[in-house]
């Protein structure tokens, strides 16, 4: 799922509605910037620490009643802007990278829990749903992302299913931007 995300440089660019060209990768356990239910955009770790599963970045949204996820989900919710997300395919050594992005290139916002950690402070957990018709062919699941609408209905406890209709993404290959050194080409380029 989800391992990795584009962000706005600067967090104050979240509010505008489209992203900036420049953005920042976000790999789990880095800083991020979160919209609380107030409006306020704040940095926060990208992931609960939990004993015995280590960084967990990513909440699946049918999972929100256990015991992990209770108390957050009913009194700790936020949104997660974010330009673009990667997903992955293929077998091991020869995976092909996907980013995902709005057709407009406006910022995706993202269904979101977050918790103040003793050890990393406030940290955030990004809600996935069912993959739609764009994504079940690369991945089974996917970033819970929310219309303009369900927004205020999410924060305000209210929105309990997710289904981001297909039309909110464009998919492409991409360079992987977890390498070192990014080849390149896009895999497709050579043949």
């Amino acid at each position: 799922m989800c391992n990795a995300f584009n962000t706005a440089k600067n967090p104050d660019d979240a509010r505008r509605p489209q992203c900036p060209g420049e953005t920042r990768l976000i790999r789990r356990t880095d800083q991020a910037p979160v919209a609380l239910p107030s409006g306020e955009i704040v940095s926060m770790r990208w992931g609960f620490q939990r004993k015995g599963l280590g960084v967990v970045n990513n909440t699946r949204s049918d999972n929100l009643d256990s015991p992990m996820w209770r108390e957050a989900s009913a009194q700790r919710r936020c949104l997660i802007p974010l330009s673009s997300y990667y997903e992955w395919s293929g077998p091991k050594g020869h995976k092909q990278t996907h980013l995902f992005r709005s057709p407009q290139s406006q910022a995706l916002w993202i269904a979101g829990l977050w918790e103040e950690s003793p050890e990393h402070g406030p940290c955030f957990s990004m809600l996935t749903t069912e993959a739609n018709a764009l994504v079940a062919p690369i991945h089974h699941r996917m970033p819970a992302i929310l219309t303009h609408p369900e927004q205020k209905s999410f924060l305000l406890e209210r929105l309990e299913t997710f289904a981001p209709a297909p039309a909110l993404l464009t998919t492409e290959l991409a360079a992987n931007p977890l390498l070192k050194t990014p080849p390149s080409h896009v895999q497709d380029e050579l043949f």
